[in-house]
């Protein structure tokens, strides 16, 4: 019978597994509403076991509340553990009878075991293989035959010749199934994490990119454009330029020159230049590009690069330029004619002396 009652336990295992998935992917068990949701699951599922228990004698009943606990502080921590523990005992006590002690503790002793192997080596408790989730159950099960010294000395001998095979036979195997399949649901939820993550991450990156008021542009090892954002894009037509190297789409000795800087650049990791770059309705402007390498773990580096464009600065630095020379060409128009004034004043003043008058100008030199 007790085999029946078992196998009975182990399919609301199975079920409680695939609730837990479902719960996982709606409240995440790192939340306080996950942990706390998957508590009341793992309880209640305790609770079912009990409810249709193998009874040895009256008030001794075995069941598969040991492994769900355990699994419950394994994969979901201390809260959820707390709160199937909880609702467990209170069902127990509330049963009572002459294994009421047993009972409480083998709760207890299930729940803590788990829960210490949630905080056991990080790498380890990630993603445990069947053998050590098979090596926590039985250890958790040895305890709950230890446990058995706990109910009356007239059943002791009796119980333990009664169900000591089976739960040491089957209640470990029950763990290492339950968890391995609480375990690939853990890792399908890392994975969906992961991508969510992943998915958040690009497109962050793809809103900065679109919305930097500057041109960007990514190339691989080769120097063929990867990336380019908007802004480049809706000025140059720089989505034309994917895939391609700069001689490509620039032919000549353009196009050898931005290929000769981004060698450059590969080669001393960071270069600054000034580059003179036609639009799309063939408009020059000029930009100052910072061009740098992107190193990759156990990959070639890649290219990045910020272009700034610099043209309104350029012209306006060389119409400054412009309007300097201008004024001091004036300026040296006015020397010239100061200098000729103060000769012209010096000649006259010498003919007014060479006749017998007076100097007529003061002239300062």
């Amino acid at each position: 019978m007790i085999i029946i009652e078992l196998i009975f336990n182990l399919a609301l295992l199975i079920s409680v597994s695939v609730l837990s998935g479902f719960i996982d992917h709606r409240w995440k068990r790192n939340t306080t509403a996950g942990a706390f949701t998957q508590g009341l699951l793992f309880g209640l599922v305790a609770l079912l076991g009990m409810i249709n228990p193998f009874v040895l004698a009256p008030g001794v009943i075995f069941d598969g509340r040991s492994v769900v606990l355990s699994l419950c502080g394994l994969f979901f921590g201390p809260i959820s553990g707390l709160i199937a523990a909880v609702m467990a005992l209170a069902y127990r006590i509330y049963l009572g009878g002459g294994g009421v002690y047993m009972g409480v503790s083998v709760i207890i002793s299930s729940t803590l075991i788990g829960v210490l192997f949630h905080y056991y080596p990080t790498n380890t408790r990630r993603m445990p293989n069947s053998l050590y989730l098979y090596g926590i159950g039985l250890l958790v099960h040895i305890v709950m035959i230890l446990l058995i010294f706990f109910i009356p000395s007239s059943l002791r001998m009796t119980t333990f010749k009664t169900v000591t095979l089976s739960i040491i036979g089957i209640y470990p195997v029950a763990t290492a199934l339950i968890g391995t399949i609480l375990r690939d649901q853990a890792a399908s939820a890392g994975r969906r994490k992961a991508e969510d993550e992943l998915k958040e991450s690009e497109n962050r990156f793809a809103l900065f990119m679109n919305h930097l008021p500057a041109f960007a542009f990514i190339k691989d090892s080769s120097f063929k454009s990867i990336f380019v954002n908007k802004a480049i894009d809706e000025a140059l037509g720089a989505s034309s330029w994917l895939g391609l190297t700069p001689p490509e789409f620039f032919p000549g000795t353009y196009g050898d020159k931005l290929i000769a800087d981004d060698r450059k650049a590969m080669e001393s990791g960071f270069v600054k230049v000034e580059e003179r770059v036609p639009d799309q309705e063939g408009n020059i402007h000029y930009y100052e590009t910072h061009k740098f390498i992107i190193p990759r773990d156990g990959k070639k580096p890649l290219l990045g690069g910020i272009a700034i464009d610099i043209t309104d600065r350029k012209r306006d630095a060389e119409l400054l330029q412009e309007k300097a020379m201008e004024l001091e060409r004036f300026n040296s128009l006015l020397v010239g004619r100061e200098l000729k004034m103060i000769e012209l004043k010096k000649e006259i003043n010498d003919l007014l002396v060479s006749k017998g008058y007076p100097e007529k100008y003061v002239v300062y030199e």
